[in-house]
């Protein structure tokens, strides 16, 4: 299909967890496929505000769409939380500069159509961009939904729907199921850059050893981590491992990740792989040849779990709106595909009984519900959905 003018103005917003960004750059590649776009009538708008304990400007966006080569800006972000405390008000405070840095963004851009995927950076942008005229157009993921698509669907056009089972949160008129879209880089089958080398001989050996991808979300997950190199040779006897620690500068678990490799006897230093994130070069590469997954249960991971039919193990963050994460892993335990281990549970002993589990052979898998749960055109159909001029 060749790329066509248009004269619409399109901002993509989301951000906050990795969910929120995969899904918007699935967008942001459709739209650049199908539309002649430059920094005229395109921009991607994120947020500023990673971890916390952590310096502003570190944002998961940031660092995800670095080298990105269209059109974005990043304003200060705040969160709306339900709890009270100081943090509570600052992080208000910001959602309210959020607002002025997105209207003076877009007074000067003057979006026609907003596109949100989510995400606490989306409701200031969004806001700001219904006031100066622009049609909004939200995607929920997950099979709950939180505050701040609350809030965006309010004032949004049409609501696309990952699962049909979140349209009780909205005005049903505006609900369109179109499934999550998912970035094509999990589909590869090739992969680049400096850890191919040390993957592929773990996959040389995976029979013996099953290949574990182990991630807490694009951020990382400090209980995670802990709870894997606290028995790690415990693990190694009996698995593979690539563990994606995140970044965090407060707990440092990349770091403590190499310190545990210096201690491990030397048979077993090769089948653990710490990296702090894996890049779009090659998450494809590793999705398609490791034996199971282990991590959080984020919207858009467990949807691209259920697409490729990984085996895996969800452990669902706790603190979360509506139980979101323990929701969205419970769709893949309907249809065998996984198990969930609560993280007050978690342990070497619960995990290994997990994957045990998932990994064993006659294990029986719904592939009629997946197929009609986890389809693979959402991008396509949520575009054409959009009446884009």
């Amino acid at each position: 299909m060749k790329s066509r003018n248009i004269s619409d103005k399109i901002v993509v917003t989301g951000g906050g967890s990795g969910g929120h960004v995969s899904c918007a750059d699935a967008i942001i590649t459709e739209l650049h496929e199908r539309y002649n776009l430059s920094d005229s009538n395109f921009l991607y708008i994120g947020g500023d505000l990673g971890l916390s304990g952590e310096k502003y400007g570190n944002s998961l966006e940031i660092r995800y769409f670095k080298d990105a080569d269209f059109n974005k800006q990043f304003i200060r972000s705040g969160k709306l939380q339900r709890v009270f405390s100081v943090r509570s008000i600052i992080l208000l405070f910001r959602t309210f500069l959020g607002f002025v840095d997105s209207y003076k963004i877009l007074k000067v851009f003057r979006p026609t159509i907003i596109i949100s995927t989510g995400g606490y950076t989306t409701v200031p942008v969004c806001m700001a961009g219904k006031i100066l005229g622009a049609k909004i157009y939200l995607h929920e993921q997950t099979s709950t939904v939180g505050l701040s698509n609350k809030i965006v669907s309010k004032f949004s056009e049409k609501v696309f729907l990952t699962y049909t089972t979140s349209q009780k949160y909205f005005d049903k008129r505006k609900c369109i199921h179109v499934g999550c879209p998912v970035r094509k880089s999990i589909f590869s089958h090739e992969g680049k850059g400096k850890y191919i080398q040390t993957v592929n001989e773990m996959i040389l050996n995976k029979e013996k050893y099953p290949l574990i991808y182990i991630s807490g979300g694009g951020l990382g997950s400090h209980t995670i981590n802990t709870a894997i190199i606290s028995d790690l040779e415990k693990f190694l006897n009996n698995f593979q491992i690539v563990l994606q620690t995140g970044d965090s500068q407060s707990y440092k678990d990349y770091d403590n990740a190499l310190n545990a490799i210096s201690k491990l006897p030397e048979e077993l230093k090769k089948r653990f792989l710490p990296v702090k994130y894996v890049d779009e070069e090659w998450i494809g590469y590793l999705y398609n040849n490791i034996n199971a997954y282990v991590g959080r249960a984020g919207a858009n991971t467990v949807y691209e779990i259920g697409i490729l039919r990984i085996p895996s193990v969800f452990i669902p963050i706790p603190w979360v709106t509506h139980n979101e994460q323990e929701e969205n892993a419970k769709i893949l335990v309907k249809v065998g595909l996984s198990e969930i281990v609560m993280e007050s549970s978690l342990s070497f002993e619960t995990l290994n009984e997990a994957l045990v589990a998932v990994l064993a052979q006659g294990r029986k898998v719904d592939e009629e519900e997946l197929n009609r749960t986890f389809r693979t055109d959402a991008v396509q159909k949520l575009i054409d959905n959009i009446n884009i001029k």
